[in-house]
């Protein structure tokens, strides 16, 4: 995500946000961002913000907000919003309770069968779009199914799925070109920041998304 005009906020829950922070610092420049733990379940404590950093925030939001919930978040910036505050029903209190707030990442069983299976459909979704153009390119893999999956692969050990996540595999694999794959994050929401062309290719500035 590239920040413009944020400067203060905290994502995710800790403990003790304070001693995380000062564990991360370093005098040699402003603290901007640190993430813990996979995407599908961060926690990004943020200090200070400048313009194009790059980080991403994955979030989802609620199907069955409570109605208290619901009214706030209508109310509130939509820039602000990224999910639900779960742990029962949200209260004054826990609105003012940071630390009873919590940002987990809900997540669906997926089984190995139905995994392959999805991971076939996208698969043939990616080499239909190849063929056509990125405005229905886009509309067709935005149209797939983003939730996040957790998957039990047959090494045993639990993972986090999405075909977002293939979509972005096969741009690397070279099935999509970028083209399509940007049109596919705006149709998916997202703003694509591309690279000036005056920038070195060993520069830290890079093409994301937000």
């Amino acid at each position: 995500m590239v920040f413009d005009h944020y400067k203060q906020f905290y994502v995710g829950k800790s403990d003790n946000i304070r001693k995380r922070i000062k564990r991360h610092w370093t005098a040699r420049k402003p603290f901007d961002r640190v993430l813990f733990r996979s995407p599908y379940n961060s926690i990004l404590p943020v200090d200070e913000l400048r313009p194009l950093d790059m980080t991403r925030l994955y979030a989802t939001r609620s199907r069955r907000p409570f109605p208290l919930e619901e009214r706030v978040e209508r109310a509130a910036d939509r820039r602000f919003c990224l999910n639900r505050l779960s742990g029962g029903e949200l209260t004054l209190l826990k609105i003012l309770n940071s630390y009873d707030r919590s940002l987990d990442v809900g997540v669906a069983p997926m089984s190995r069968t139905e995994h392959q299976r999805a991971q076939s459909e996208v698969h043939d979704v990616v080499t239909s779009a190849a063929m056509l153009p990125p405005a229905n390119a886009a509309e067709a893999l935005a149209n797939m199914d983003m939730r996040i999956r957790a998957v039990t692969p047959s090494s045993g050990k639990l993972t986090f799925w999405s075909r977002r996540d293939e979509v972005g595999q096969a741009v690397i694999r070279g099935d999509l070109d970028t083209v399509r794959y940007a049109a596919f994050l705006e149709a998916l929401g997202e703003h694509v920041v591309w690279p000036r062309a005056d920038v070195p290719r060993n520069s830290v500035e890079v093409a994301v998304s937000s």
